[in-house]
């Protein structure tokens, strides 16, 4: 059996110095490519100190924190999470929440702005100039009206306002990356319940059972807009408008620069056809190794369930379990790679 380790570092802003602990009851992290905010939860012993005094009179909210978690015999731990504390609670046991990056992104304030050839990269700049951002080189916003809120707010705007884009933070970089895309550096990770998956929750559905509807909007220059939806058979009509029958499942997605009503119809349709197969659904548990994060790929081996054997998935979100229980992730699976 492998033993457990991990190492739990917090830099204190108020006297400057780094708290460094290799001893927790429990860690749980939430990452996820669908929120931007990460999380983690951390919890240690009421009666824990450091140099000599309890931990509670050194660190504060917002110091920085870092956690690593692995095995001892592997001979490296993995940092599964970087952020600053949210809040402490002096309880018993202590309770350490984090954020990640975007907890910063809470206290910068945006600007309200019609910005007509809106570019991420640029407009993060403006305000986090020393952010690492990775994006492509084909995303196209038009034009992008900005309310005064803060950054985060902003960001969680575009994402929900413009869904093909999938924007999160993972190791201090923020990735944009279009829906049917993976990380160019995305790792794949094989599991198989002969070796290393502990248990699933995957349900495989065939492409005949899904019913899903995509809704396509292009704003044009003059604030009008084109819609199409499709398939056709999935539209309701009213008098005045088309909406989507309520037995399908909507997807919304805006196309910008797009002028012709034909063109939205084609490149709604491609989504369709994408969404429309055969899928996967649902999540792995499987112990700490491989280490797996959010935009990863995992492939399945399955020599009983033929229908998962070789697929290649998307890694949409992961939950890591530490502590006395042992070391869990729970993977999550998104979209299929072909």
């Amino acid at each position: 059996m492998l033993s457990l380790k991990c190492a739990i570092e917090i830099k204190c802003k108020n006297s400057k110095k780094t708290v460094k602990f290799d001893y927790c009851n429990d860690i749980l992290i939430k990452t996820s490519c669908k929120n931007l905010t990460d999380t983690a939860v951390v919890k240690v012993p009421r009666k824990m100190q450091w140099q000599g005094k309890d931990l509670t009179n050194f660190v504060n909210i917002d110091d920085e924190i870092s956690i690593q978690m692995g095995y001892a015999e592997m001979g490296n731990i993995e940092t599964v999470f970087k952020g600053y504390i949210k809040n402490i609670e002096n309880a018993t046991p202590i309770i350490i929440s984090c954020e990640n990056e975007m907890r910063l992104f809470k206290t910068v304030n945006v600007d309200a702005e019609i910005i007509e050839h809106f570019n991420l990269k640029t407009w993060l700049k403006k305000y986090v100039p020393e952010l690492q951002i990775e994006l492509p080189d084909d995303v196209n916003f038009g034009k992008v009206k900005i309310e005064q809120q803060t950054l985060a707010q902003a960001l969680d705007k575009l994402m929900s306002t413009y869904p093909w884009l999938k924007g999160f933070f993972r190791e201090g970089v923020f990735y944009g990356i279009t829906t049917h895309k993976a990380l160019a550096n995305g790792r794949i990770l094989t599991f198989n319940p002969e070796r290393n998956q502990i248990s699933d929750s995957l349900k495989y559905t065939t492409k005949e059972d899904v019913k899903i509807a995509v809704k396509a909007t292009s704003i044009q220059n003059d604030n009008s807009k084109i819609e199409v939806i499709v398939p056709r058979e999935a539209v309701q009509t009213t008098t005045t408008t088309e909406t989507v029958k309520s037995d399908y499942e909507q997807r919304q997605f805006y196309f910008p620069g797009i002028s012709s009503k034909q063109e939205l119809k084609d490149a709604a349709e491609k989504l369709l056809n994408d969404y429309t197969c055969d899928k996967m659904t649902g999540s792995i548990t499987a112990f700490g190794i491989p280490y797996v994060r959010k935009g990863d790929i995992v492939r399945l081996q399955d020599k009983i369930r033929k229908e998962r054997d070789g697929r290649k998935f998307w890694v949409d979100a992961v939950e890591y379990k530490f502590g006395t229980s042992g070391y869990r992730q729970t993977i999550t699976l998104g979209y299929e790679i072909k």
